[in-house]
């Protein structure tokens, strides 16, 4: 009886021991399931990091492409056209001439050609101030975009001289300027007129010039407009003139 009580409790200690070494394999199991998932997210978290890192290096790249970029496009705007009016530098002007004349070469096309001379400018800055002479100059270019067509140049020489470039000519160009012109001044209503001088020129592909020479003859047609002006002003002036009447006196 004894030995069978005996039996009893070692079975029941093997048990225990049983139990107990079951318990810590399930726990050193669990530890290790643990240790696994929490390598596997640390990896996980470690890509996530590294792409977090390349996304902020991808966009830091963008941002300095975008800056360039607009730098790139301000330098560009810089030397292609004039800060004041907007309207093309001279030297993009004259390439852009150079393009046009390279084209109605091989077109067999003309190119018309107008130097513009703002009259009277001079006057208009020392009396009224730089600052109006600026607003008269960018109303001249408003005027030559109104009156022109997509495909012309509107080229600012400098100061107060434009060149217009007018690929496959422009018959009425002229009749449209002066319309413009009057209706200008009329909006205006300053107590100067604005008006301009022009000279022209044209490009005939069959007796070709070059861009010096077009702008030679378009130059001088201008300042001979500008003459004929100053002498219709005398000519009017002279001819309202009345001359003061001899007073005799008696002695």
């Amino acid at each position: 009886m004894k030995d069978k009580e005996k039996s009893k409790e070692q079975l029941m200690d093997e048990l225990a021991r049983l139990h107990q070494q079951v318990t810590e394999l399930k726990n050193r199991s669990l530890s290790t399931s643990r240790e696994k998932t929490l390598g596997e997210n640390e990896e996980k978290y470690r890509t996530l990091i590294e792409l977090i890192d390349v996304g902020i290096q991808i966009e830091t790249v963008e941002g300095r492409i975008l800056e360039c970029n607009t730098t790139a496009a301000r330098i560009y705007g810089y030397t292609h056209y004039d800060a004041l009016t907007g309207c093309c530098s001279r030297r993009y002007g004259l390439a852009l001439l150079e393009q046009q004349i390279k084209t109605a070469k091989r077109k067999k096309t003309p190119i018309l050609l107008l130097y513009l001379d703002v009259d009277n400018f001079k006057h208009i800055n020392d009396v009224f101030g730089h600052k109006e002479g600026d607003i008269v100059l960018k109303e001249i270019v408003k005027l030559f975009k109104s009156a022109l067509r997509e495909v012309d140049i509107i080229c600012h020489i400098g100061g107060d001289e434009f060149l217009l470039i007018f690929p496959n000519n422009a018959p009425l160009i002229r009749k449209r300027l002066n319309k413009n012109l009057k209706k200008l001044n009329q909006k205006l209503a300053k107590p100067y007129k604005v008006d301009f001088s022009i000279g022209l020129s044209y490009y005939n592909p069959v007796n070709p010039l070059s861009i010096e020479e077009l702008i030679r003859i378009a130059d001088e047609n201008m300042y001979k407009e500008k003459k004929r002006k100053k002498k219709d002003i005398l000519k009017l002036m002279s001819k309202n003139y009345k001359a003061p009447k001899k007073v005799s006196m008696a002695l």
